[in-house]
Parts: structure tokens; C-alpha cells; sequence
């Protein structure tokens, strides 16, 4: 791996570079775009992921309600994971995933 003197020497931010260098990230770490990672990812806090409020049929969801919440699944990209919950209530909530051509989803119901 390279120092963090390299690193920042080619451009990278100082904070950054000491993650890099060490590959470990400490506390939060904001990325835009897209990163690929080869090797395996821990989230020991949890992971977060897209959350639509929409209101969506609850018996028989549509690609139209998911392409209201989320985009087209051209849009968002194969391997997208998100969340509808159902007209903001307290009930009903769609895992939704995209294989870049279309939308799947489970329904999750709210334990008790």
C-alpha cells in the first residue's frame, strides 16, 4: 500500500490518505460516486440505505410505485437496495432491489 505522503502527493486529501494508507476508517466516511471494494466490508453500527415514503398498493406494489420512490431500475443500477415505506405509516415497509432492468421487492410487516 502506499505511504500517505504518496498519496497526498498524488492529490489525495490528507484525511483521506491516512485512511487509505491504514485501511481503516475510525468514524464516518462520505463518499460520492461509485467505489468498488475487493475486499470484505464490516458496518458493526448498522447500514442505511435508501428510504422512500411513498404511498404504494399494498397488496400488489407496481414497477410504477418504485419508479416514483427510487427512479427507473435503468436509473439506479443493478445491485440497488432500497426501502419503500408504505404512505409513511407505522405498517407495512418493501425491500426493494433493481438488477438494472427491473425492480424486485419483499414486503416486511411490522412485528408486534
Amino acid at each position: 500500500m502506499a505511504s500517505v505522503t504518496t498519496l497526498i502527493g498524488l492529490g489525495m486529501p490528507p484525511e483521506l490518505a491516512n485512511v487509505v494508507a491504514d485501511g481503516v476508517v475510525a468514524g464516518n466516511l462520505n463518499v460520492s460516486g461509485t467505489s468498488t471494494l475487493t475486499g470484505a466490508v464490516t458496518a458493526s453500527a448498522g447500514i442505511r440505505t435508501k428510504m422512500a415514503i411513498n404511498d404504494v398498493d399494498n397488496t400488489t406494489p407496481t414497477n410504477a410505485n418504485f419508479e416514483a420512490s427510487f427512479g427507473t431500475a435503468a436509473a439506479v443500477g443493478s445491485g440497488f437496495v432500497g426501502i419503500v415505506k408504505d404512505n409513511d405509516a407505522n405498517s407495512i415497509c418493501y425491500l426493494v432491489v433493481s438488477n438494472g432492468t427491473s425492480f424486485y421487492y419483499l414486503s416486511m410487516t411490522k412485528a408486534t
